[in-house]
């Protein structure tokens, strides 16, 4: 078999005329023998119009790495509130100008951080509400899309299915006349064996008779 072959495995199923399946004593040995197929590892494949794997937040290691961590279930870090405290240099840190350094520096980066923040609570009240509503529409534009995608291949499948039905009902009677021919061929040529057999025995009696009698000199 080559690759070309072992790639692409055709499985004839005719779910739709086929009612045997319906026996339980059936259905067990067919699952027994798909089980079995299965664990063998020599699976159907044929190639589908998959869509690509997409690594989220590529560009952006931050979210990324908290991805990361939420996927590998592992506990948030705790929260550093010590930067955000303005406490004066205490102790022998009194007299260092380099411990007071940091302090107004840490000080200066709290105004800038509060000035961000008041910035920000503006921009959210003059623009946050048409922004809400710009994401909400966004969203259920997304919905509506993919509601369509989902819509669309449900359709497929239906379309599909129905000539699948169509196609095997309308084989369904030439396979039943198929099946009556080969049964009835089996049956012929079981009648023919047993009055070829039939003729065997009787020429063997009749050779058996003609030599008695021409050994009895007959």
């Amino acid at each position: 078999m080559s690759l070309t072959e072992q790639a692409y495995v055709k499985v004839d199923s005719l779910p739709y005329i086929d009612k045997e399946y319906n026996d339980p004593e059936i259905k067990a040995k067919v699952d027994a023998l798909v089980e079995e197929e299965l664990k063998s590892g020599r699976r159907p494949t044929r190639e589908l119009d998959l869509p690509q794997p997409v690594t989220l937040f590529q560009g952006n290691p931050l979210l990324r790495a908290e991805y990361d961590r939420v996927k590998a279930r592992k506990p948030m870090p705790r929260f550093d509130v010590e930067r955000y405290k303005l406490e004066p240099p205490a102790g022998d840190a009194a007299a260092s100008g380099k411990a007071w350094r940091r302090a107004a520096e840490n000080a200066a980066a709290q105004l800038e951080h509060q000035a961000l923040r008041m910035i920000n609570l503006e921009l959210l009240q003059q623009f946050g509400a048409n922004a809400w509503q710009r994401h909400n529409f966004d969203l259920e534009r997304i919905l509506e899309e993919i509601q369509g995608s989902a819509e669309r291949l449900r359709h497929e499948c239906d379309l599909v299915n129905k000539a699948r039905k169509a196609e095997q009902t309308e084989a369904e009677a030439r396979l039943r006349r198929l099946q009556t021919r080969w049964i009835d061929s089996i049956n012929k040529n079981l009648q023919i064996e047993l009055a070829c057999q039939a003729l065997e025995a009787e020429i063997w009696q009749l050779e058996s008779q003609l030599g008695a009698r021409m050994g009895s000199g007959e």
